[in-house]
């Protein structure tokens, strides 16, 4: 395995980075191999206090494992995944033959993951990478790409890219995605419908999420209290406006704590992983007949 020179890192979103080093305390596959090849804590020189790890980690599992379960419940063969960084999910999932799976983010991102996975895994057919600005418009979306099947439907993906985006950014990604779903037909799931409620109830729970909001504020020149939606009254208004219909899914009624698997390595309260699943939502998206 050969490890990545800290001169290539200035190509990488810092956010991206901070997530991989984060996922390696689960037990999500291949977290811990693309986190100790890029080795983002040696890079981005993290605050070494615990409450970060103690927020950010079980957040991040319970996210990426809840979208994993509602695709398995919609079973669709062709995935695209928006923003997908340095998301494992593609490795993960391009194991099964009968998924085509799409990786996507700007080109020096998707490049760097490509090289990534090639010291990985050998190159598999049925995982491509695709450099796409989910924001522009026209689109750079794969449409009538030859290794997507017009008959068969899609699920669309974003994890963690919706709540860094301005409102005018994520309508050009409603439009974009909504011409995917016209043609093909399918389902955009996606965590990141946050609300300015919830992140202000965390911050409630535990005072140290202030600290996070402001490293994330730092790295990316983002907020991610401006950008979120006021409640989630706002966010169906904002979708049925796009026209989506929005079906919620609770993580507590998909997913059980024992699936968190973080908990025990980080020494976890149990209210607080029990906290994160019954206030935290996925979402399915579907087009408005």
């Amino acid at each position: 395995m050969t490890f990545l020179a800290p001169s290539s890192f200035d190509l990488i979103s810092p956010t991206a980075l901070t997530a991989a080093h984060n996922r390696q305390f689960s037990n999500i596959p291949y977290a811990f191999e693309l986190a100790q090849l890029v080795d983002a804590k040696t890079v981005l020189k993290q605050p070494s206090e615990n409450y970060l790890l103690k927020i950010v980690v079980p957040l991040l599992e319970v996210r990426y494992k809840a979208v994993n379960h509602l695709i398995a419940r919609f079973s669709h063969t062709q995935i695209i995944e928006l923003a997908s960084g340095l998301l494992p999910r593609g490795l993960e999932m391009s194991e099964r033959p009968n998924i085509t799976f799409v990786e996507s983010d700007l080109p020096a991102m998707i490049d760097f993951k490509k090289q990534l996975v090639s010291q990985l895994v050998e190159e598999l057919s049925n995982l491509h990478f695709e450099a796409i600005d989910a924001t522009i418009r026209p689109s750079q979306f794969p449409i009538h790409a030859g290794y997507l099947r017009d008959s068969e439907k899609v699920t669309i993906l974003c994890e963690g890219l919706l709540m860094y985006l301005t409102f005018p950014e994520k309508e050009r990604v409603c439009a974009n995605i909504r011409e995917v779903l016209l043609h093909y037909g399918g389902v955009w799931i996606t965590p990141d419908l946050m609300t300015k409620e919830q992140w202000h109830k965390m911050q409630e729970i535990n005072s140290e999420v202030e600290g996070m909001f402001q490293t994330v504020s730092d790295f990316t020149g983002r907020s991610l209290i401006e950008n979120s939606f006021n409640n989630m009254e706002h966010a169906r208004q904002f979708f049925r406006e796009q026209g989506f219909g929005v079906e919620e899914h609770k993580m507590i009624e998909i997913m059980g704590e024992g699936e968190v698997s973080c908990k025990q390595q980080l020494g976890l309260d149990p209210n607080f992983v029990k906290y994160l699943l019954s206030t935290n939502s996925i979402f399915a998206l579907t087009l408005d007949s």
